[in-house]
């Protein structure tokens, strides 16, 4: 329904009906589920013309807030008034606004009486009495209700329906500047639930001015008066714990802990650990974790409950540790005992239920127990280092100190024997104190074997390793702390023995170094011989299994090698001296020179060659090699060597000997007859000279010749030339050594070229027919064809290499028979036939013999047809 009061301009209400959509009904913007709020009279009114206040008024009068926490906020008996207002006037009382927020439920509450509010000197709004009321249980239904009686707008009454249009109305006012101006108004009441709240608005009126400014129609909003406004949203429901971490701690309390859960209220959370309040309670935002210090607490299981005003959580578990807090400790005993452990120490006192264990300086002792009663303690003491030790009682979160123990360290009083061989093997008795739990003996730093040490721990036996000659440290090794006896054990010399020498074989003249292995070589009192005579360098590894030794010198064969120390001599080794040549003596060889292809037999003779394996002529060994029984005479034969003086040495199994030196003498070619000839080739030449024996080849200026026979004293060979090209070429007859060449040993003259064959003899009149001379003295790249009065040149000619035959391609000419004629540098060859023939030409090349027949020719005609039409069609093409 909708009520107009007085006049108004149709502009004016389409306004206020726009106004309308965006002012009217809402939910309340409340900060969190649980809140409520109440307001009893809001005025937010300011209008200006021409940059003028004419209207401003900004007041609440009554406003309520919820408690966070919980609880009830309220106002009462307030005058209404707006002071320091401009053209706004109002008066009345609010009864009462109240808020309130519980663990079922918050609610909100608003009551005005004798409201009157003037804008511009005129009554726009008159109620007798106005409330509004919010309820939101925790479960069921939320409401919203309102009560109006004795409303009037504009001096009219009239009646506002909630949820319904708005009721409207204007009035006349005088307003400087704004010609025909009136004051209108829209009022609206609002009565809204959700599913989580509720708003209450007994009175909304929208002010707002109209009227013209120059002649233009104008609109200026005024503001809002709200009358009655309760406002809440459902609380939540009760917390919600998930985890406790950690979720054990001390009984002392004092530790941090984190819950995570929900519904957790920023400064409205309570946290009590079996009903003891936890402290420094503080909420994460969100809600949904907080932090807590425990309180303190008995030993064992305890229950965490999460409170706030809208209720409290399931518990969580919580377990209070043993942290010693509560022990006394009266007396330890014993109050000593060895460092390797084993000691059984009791502790007296009050408070040690719930003891764990017991460290002495860390580590941990072994057979713990505690009495029921908590009022002793049994613990074994651990290995330690000599001296005090902290010893501490071990509870699941803490520790409390004991006095302290003190580890004894052990002694060694005897060592019987005290002296032994170095290769070991002696079993000592060594006494002392503290010696349970030996793990080792070690004499030096060599531990000892098969030790067995008395359940007293007063004594134990240990058999020697090896070792050197001397006094060394024995130290019985424990867990907690070492017993040493400084020159506790002293070994003494005893006889060496050997296992092997390497190698076992070395030059007659000595100066090899050997390895002898073995045991009980002595630093510095170890000697060598090989048959008597002793060897050099001698030097023994740490642990005296091994040496090295320099070999003297000794005569060719077997030798025996000993080795003695001061506790005695091993059984020799064998070894054996190889000749070195270095008692070989040369006094002559001969010949003394022979060709670089080798072949010579050279004899040398001297003395002491017995034992040579052989002859090298720079490095290159001789054949044939033979030494003579008395070792005074030596042949061999030259390998292929380059000219020049060679060193020759005599080979023995372990050393060289020099012998004087053979000089290799470089072939010579003397003469070369003929030392001309065709360019075909084919002429025998015989060459002679010196050192020609065992010629492998000869080239002529690159190409080999052919028929090689080479005269059995090396003087003379014959050779058939190669073709080649007219002029002078260097011959080279190819050695094993040296080869020897003689500079344009043999003259290449030309002759004219031969024509015996052309292949095929006819072709076609327009040339390309590819024809194969036969002949020969063609020479490759000097070669021209001249064929119907036209010459090849010699780059389209195709020689082969041996001269004797050639290919080409002849150029067009007409029919009949034409000559082929060959030139080279060397002349004119003789003529030979070729037929030029029209038409088309059998594969074979054969003469046609038979007339063409009809068909034939017709189809000829038709092919040549063809030609032509293509001809005309592509050259049409291209114009």
């Amino acid at each position: 329904m909708r009520t107009v009061l007085r006049r108004t301009t149709s502009a004016a209400t389409a306004l206020l009906v726009a106004s309308l959509a965006t002012l009217t009904l809402g939910t309340p913007a409340l900060a969190a589920p649980g809140d409520a709020s109440a307001r009893g009279v809001v005025v937010d009114l300011s209008a200006e013309v021409a940059g003028i206040a004419v209207i401003s008024a900004d007041a609440t009068i009554g406003t309520a807030t919820a408690p966070a926490g919980g609880g009830t906020d309220t106002e009462t008996l307030l005058a209404i008034s707006v002071p320091g207002a401009v053209g706004v006037t109002a008066s009345g009382t609010v009864e009462e606004v109240t808020a309130t927020r519980a663990a079922d439920g918050s609610s909100a509450s608003s009551s005005v009486n004798g409201l009157n509010l003037a804008v511009l000197g005129i009554d726009v709004l008159d109620a007798a009495e106005v409330t509004a009321t919010a309820v939101c249980p925790q479960v069921g239904a939320t409401s919203a209700d309102t009560t109006l009686v004795g409303l009037e707008l504009f001096g009219s009454a009239v009646t506002l329906t909630a949820n319904t249009p708005a009721v409207v109305g204007s009035a006349a006012v005088v307003v400087p500047g704004l010609l025909d101006a009136s004051l209108n108004a829209s009022l609206t009441r609002v009565e809204t639930t959700t599913a989580t709240g509720a708003t209450a608005i007994t009175v909304r009126a929208v002010l707002t001015l109209s009227g013209s400014i120059l002649g233009v129609p104008t609109t200026i909003p005024v503001g809002t008066v709200i009358v009655a406004e309760a406002l809440c949203e459902r609380p939540p429901a009760a917390p919600t714990t998930a985890t406790i971490t950690p979720d054990e701690g001390p009984q002392s309390g004092g530790q941090t802990v984190t819950i995570t859960g929900t519904g957790f209220i920023p400064g409205g959370t309570t946290v009590t650990f079996d009903g003891v309040p936890a402290t420094d309670v503080t909420v994460a935002p969100g809600g949904t974790s907080l932090t807590a210090v425990t309180p303190p607490g008995a030993v064992g299981p305890a229950e965490v409950v999460v409170g706030t005003v809208n209720g409290t959580a399931a518990p969580l578990g919580y377990t209070y540790l043993a942290d010693g807090s509560g022990a006394i400790i009266t007396g330890l005993t014993p109050t000593s005992g060895p460092t390797v452990g084993g000691t059984t120490v009791t502790i007296t006192g009050t408070g040690f239920t719930g003891a764990a264990g017991v460290d002495f300086n860390g580590l941990p002792g072994t057979g713990f127990t505690v009495n029921p009663a908590g009022t002793t303690i049994t613990v074994v003491t651990p290995p330690n280092p000599a001296g005090p030790a902290l010893v501490e009682l071990v509870f699941p979160d803490g520790r409390v100190t004991a006095p302290t123990f003190t580890y004894l360290p052990p002694t060694i009083t005897s060592i019987v024997p005290d002296t032994g061989p170095t290769a070991g093997g002696t079993t000592v008795t060594i006494t002392g104190t503290g010696f349970t739990g030996t793990t080792g003996v070690t004499f030096g730093d060599t531990p000892g074997t098969n030790v067995t040490v008395n359940p007293g721990g007063t004594s134990l036996t240990v058999v020697t390793p090896p070792g050197q000659v001397g006094p060394v440290d024995v130290t019985v090794l424990l867990p907690g702390a070492d017993a040493t006896a400084p020159d506790g054990f002293t070994y003494v010399a005893a006889p060496p023995t050997v296992a092997s020498i390497t190698p076992n074989a070395g030059p007659q003249s000595g100066g090899q170094t050997v390895t002898i292995t073995g045991t009980g070589f002595v630093p510095g009192d170890t000697t060598v011989t090989f048959d008597g005579v002793p060897a050099t360098n001698v030097t023994v590894a740490p642990g005296g299994t091994s040496l090295t030794a320099v070999t003297p010198p000794g005569a060719v064969g077997p030798a025996v090698v000993v080795v003695t120390t001061g506790g005695g001599t091993a059984a020799p080794l064998g070894y054996t001296y190889l000749a070195d040549g270095s008692a070989a003596t040369v006094t002559e060889l001969t010949p003394t020179s022979g060709p670089t292809s080798g072949g010579t037999t050279v004899t040398i003779t001297g003395t002491g060659f017995t034992g040579a394996t052989g002859v090298t002529f720079d490095g290159v060994p001789g054949t044939g090699f033979t030494v003579n029984p008395a070792g005074t005479t030596i042949t061999v034969v030259t390998p292929p060597n380059t000219a020049g003086p060679a060193d020759v040495r005599l080979v023995f199994p372990a050393g060289t000997a020099a012998a004087p030196v053979f000089t290799y003498v470089a072939p010579t070619i003397t003469s070369i007859v003929p030392d001309t000839g065709p360019t075909t080739g084919g002429t025998t030449v015989t060459i002679t000279g010196t050192g020609l024996t065992g010629a492998t080849g000869v080239n002529f200026g690159g190409t080999p010749g052919t028929n090689l026979v080479v005269n059995p004293d090396g003087t003379s060979l014959t050779v058939v030339t190669p073709p080649g090209s007219p002029g002078a070429v260097d011959v080279t007859v190819l050695l094993p050594g040296d080869d020897v060449t003689a500079p344009d040993g043999f003259t290449y003259q030309p002759v004219p070229p031969r024509i015996d064959t052309v292949s095929p003899g006819q072709g076609p009149t327009g040339g390309g027919t590819t024809v194969t001379v036969g002949g020969s003295g063609f020479v490759p790249g000097g070669t021209t064809v001249t064929i119907c009065g036209t010459t090849i040149p010699a780059d389209q000619v195709t020689v082969s290499p041996d001269g004797r035959s050639l290919t080409f391609r002849t150029p067009p000419c007409a029919a009949g028979d034409t000559t082929v004629v060959v030139n080279t540098a060397g002349g004119t060859s003789n003529g030979s036939t070729f037929r030029y023939v029209g038409g088309i030409l059998p594969v074979t090349g054969d003469a046609m013999l038979a007339p063409l027949t009809v068909g034939v020719l017709l189809a000829l005609l038709g092919t040549v047809l063809i030609v032509l039409t293509r001809r005309r069609h592509r050259a049409g093409r291209i114009g």
